[in-house]
């Protein structure tokens, strides 16, 4: 059962970012995480990453960076955002868990996922359904850690039935590119009594630029890409975006990717991403806070492969 005692839920008026770390940055990104530290910014994320092009499942590791992150840094909260639980058995992710925990200080969340099932498969993985998965692994995982106190834990969450399980079996949920208009839906599984004490997390991509239609191209590229994703493709039909995704769809068969891009309405676009001017992106920050989400993090992975500067320059938006 969840320990409402031990999660802190809000952040202030700043909200967190996704570091992460491809070789040849981690030394630089471990230091940016102490720079935002100071800079008073709440928490980082650090992710799970697939490697292109070949899909691999895990090459980098989100646990280790959270502990170099941590061992830098004093204040901030640290999450993996999210560790998949099919590359690591419940017993090794409860030993790494609790490690973090008790380095921390109680700083560190432990975000899970169940991963891509079209990749996954790719390796030989068996991947389970989602809901009954995730039920056994966290049980397996919490008897494993015997005497081991484990940190919070956060379930990565698109749909509202996963969004439910969080509330029943973790600490909170992370989403990844949640609509906007949609989390009413995801979370109507969630007691609206409860939701003070529980975390609802959502990663959303963020592009700064002065020029509103360069934001709304670069929007539409990303959300098209989505619809080669079957989990995505599936939430983003629940969301009402269905005929964007299919007219997506039939234009990536095709072999041609600006109409894919083409196909994503600006309503989808801006539903999805957080974009435009340092004003533009405060606004759309506190839209997301008033919808629920009391954990927003910004993702800057897809504009720049500089992710150091790309986090500074997003995160001056709000000193």
């Amino acid at each position: 059962m969840r320990d409402d005692s031990c999660v802190t839920t809000s952040d202030a008026e700043k909200p967190g970012f996704i570091l992460s770390a491809p070789p040849g940055q981690r030394r630089a990104i471990v230091e940016l995480a102490r720079e935002l530290e100071q800079r008073d910014f709440p928490h980082v994320l650090c992710p799970h990453e697939y490697a292109r092009p070949h899909d691999i499942p895990a090459p980098y590791d989100c646990l280790s960076l959270c502990t170099a992150v941590i061992q830098a840094t004093e204040r901030i909260r640290v999450a993996s955002g999210v560790a998949v639980t099919y590359t690591r058995h419940p017993t090794d992710m409860a030993a790494a868990a609790s490690f973090n925990h008790e380095l921390s200080e109680g700083r560190f969340f432990l975000g899970l996922g169940s991963g891509y099932k079209s990749v996954l498969e790719r390796y030989g993985i068996t991947v389970e359904r989602p809901i009954p998965h995730m039920r056994r692994y966290i049980r397996e995982m919490r008897e494993a850690a015997v005497e081991q106190p484990l940190p919070p834990v956060l379930f990565a969450a698109l749909r509202g039935k996963m969004a439910a399980l969080g509330w029943e079996l973790a600490d909170g949920i992370i989403g990844g590119n949640w609509a906007l208009s949609h989390v009413p839906q995801t979370l109507a599984g969630i007691p609206e009594s409860k939701r003070e004490g529980f975390i609802v997390g959502n990663v959303a991509p963020l592009y700064l630029c002065d020029d509103r239609a360069e934001g709304l191209a670069f929007m539409r590229r990303l959300c098209a890409a989505f619809a080669r994703i079957p989990t995505y493709a599936s939430y983003f039909a629940e969301a009402g975006y269905g005929d964007e995704i299919a007219g997506a769809q039939v234009a990536f068969e095709a072999g041609d990717s600006r109409a894919a891009a083409a196909s994503i309405s600006e309503r989808m676009a801006e539903d999805v991403g957080i974009f435009g001017s340092p004003t533009e992106i405060q606004e759309r920050v506190a839209e997301w806070r008033a919808a629920g989400v009391n954990w927003i993090t910004l993702s800057t992975l897809y504009p720049s492969k500089d992710r150091v500067g790309a986090v500074r320059e997003a995160a001056a938006v709000f000193d």
